[in-house]
């Protein structure tokens, strides 16, 4: 049981998140399950783990050309919205050549790409480029959704009501991460250096209500006394397909990008994270359980058997049964073998 972020990040004790799905109907865009509504409290004087489990999907579609790291698109709608005015990300939901490299394996082989997203960095009509892990093949379907800002999420002006400060010592700090650094940022409320978001590092710096979270993270919400009640409305469609987030040696804030609960073991994380008959051997997740970080690892043999299991009690009960939540993001630190963290779609058809 982790109490305290310092001895993870050198940072902050960790705190509650609550949700709850509000409503969902069936979305227009073929490839979209649902759209609903989830609210995300940030209590205060706590720490929230928060993840964006609904996002707004613009188009889908099937990739008809690959060059480089530029797609050409058969998108519905038909012509690609402009989605370089606000960010935007492109994800491969499918893989339509199945084959292999392998001696048993069909004549050819194809790339795999399904699950990865990537931020849209240019666009022309049909084209897009975004620098994908691996690059799609013809025929793989795609979805391209807008990005969250510090802005579009907390408001520029901070609408969500956010304890502000002159400075970062009195205010509210949003910690984003990225390849394992973390940056903190506060919603500056007066003072040297004027009014809005601005860097920690940088308290009379400039705005940085436009700061992109980045694909595939959730954001860190540290709230000190003094605040109100603040909840974050996110409204939109359920991300489709499974999710590859890149991750790196160390500690990744990953987000949970959907809208149903699903289990250690639903998830299928064993498969993609490297388990062993210790924790000290073992990547570790850790999930909010009531303002507290829960470390679990799969255990793959040794006393106490096999399954996921605390890292407090390696020989005690199998944990496979333990959600994860919507709007609840996914603390994972990566410690054994090479780097690779998937969650699986928990409401595939």
């Amino acid at each position: 049981m982790i109490r305290s972020f310092r001895s993870c990040f050198g940072l902050l004790a960790v705190a509650t998140l609550s949700t709850s799905v509000a409503s969902g109907q069936e979305s227009q865009l073929p490839v979209s399950r649902t759209v609903g509504v989830i609210d995300v409290s940030l209590p205060v004087n706590q720490t929230t783990l928060m993840a964006i489990p609904l996002v707004e999907i613009v188009a889908s579609g099937t990739v008809t050309a690959v060059s480089g790291t530029t797609y050409t698109l058969s998108s519905s709608p038909s012509v690609l919205p402009n989605v370089m005015i606000t960010p935007h990300a492109i994800k491969i939901t499918s893989r339509v050549d199945q084959r292999g490299s392998g001696a048993n394996a069909p004549a050819g082989a194809s790339t795999n790409s399904y699950g990865l997203s990537a931020q849209i960095t240019a666009q022309s009509g049909q084209d897009v480029t975004a620098a994908l892990a691996t690059a799609p093949n013809v025929g793989d379907e795609f979805i391209v959704y807008q990005l969250e800002t510090i802005g579009s999420i907390f408001g520029a002006a901070n609408t969500a009501g956010l304890l502000g400060g002159s400075t970062s010592g009195a205010a509210d700090i949003l910690y984003l991460e990225n390849g394992g650094a973390l940056t903190a940022y506060f919603y500056k409320s007066g003072g040297l250096g004027g009014i809005g978001w601005r860097l920690e590092s940088a308290p009379t710096g400039s705005n940085q209500d436009n700061v992109v979270v980045g694909v595939d993270k959730g954001i860190l919400v540290l709230r000190k006394s003094g605040g109100s009640p603040v909840s974050i409305r996110f409204t939109g469609d359920s991300i489709v397909g499974n999710e590859k987030p890149a991750v790196v040696s160390g500690f990744n804030i990953v987000n949970n990008p959907y809208s149903v609960a699903a289990t250690l073991d639903s998830s299928m994380l064993k498969d993609f994270v490297t388990g062993a008959s210790t924790s000290g051997s073992a990547d570790i997740v850790y999930l909010e359980n009531a303002g507290v970080l829960e470390a679990y690892f799969f255990k793959n043999g040794g006393l106490g058997g096999t399954g996921w299991r605390l890292v407090s009690n390696p020989t005690g009960a199998n944990q496979g049964a333990v959600s994860l939540l919507p709007g609840k993001a996914i603390l994972f630190r990566e410690q054994a073998g090479t780097a690779s963290f998937t969650l699986t779609e928990p409401f595939a058809e």
